[in-house]
């Protein structure tokens, strides 16, 4: 795998993170989702709901058969 820089960058911000949380990941979800409800922000949960399995914008096509006569 390349050594990309940004990648690197990324990969240890998340170490640290996770570190600052004694190296639980559930402590440290249970930490962001708590933060992300008491943010006042609107948060949309589709945890049980069934997700329709159509496009999210059909598009009608008409097709027109003709015969032969």
């Amino acid at each position: 795998m390349n050594d990309d820089p940004i990648v690197a960058e990324v990969r240890k911000a998340r170490r640290e993170i996770l570190n600052s949380y004694g190296g639980d990941y559930h402590a440290m979800m249970r930490d962001m989702m708590k933060k992300q409800w008491n943010s006042g922000h609107k948060v949309i949960s589709i945890q049980g709901k069934e997700l329709p399995n159509k496009p999210f914008q059909p598009t009608a096509i008409l097709l027109t058969i003709q015969g032969d006569g």
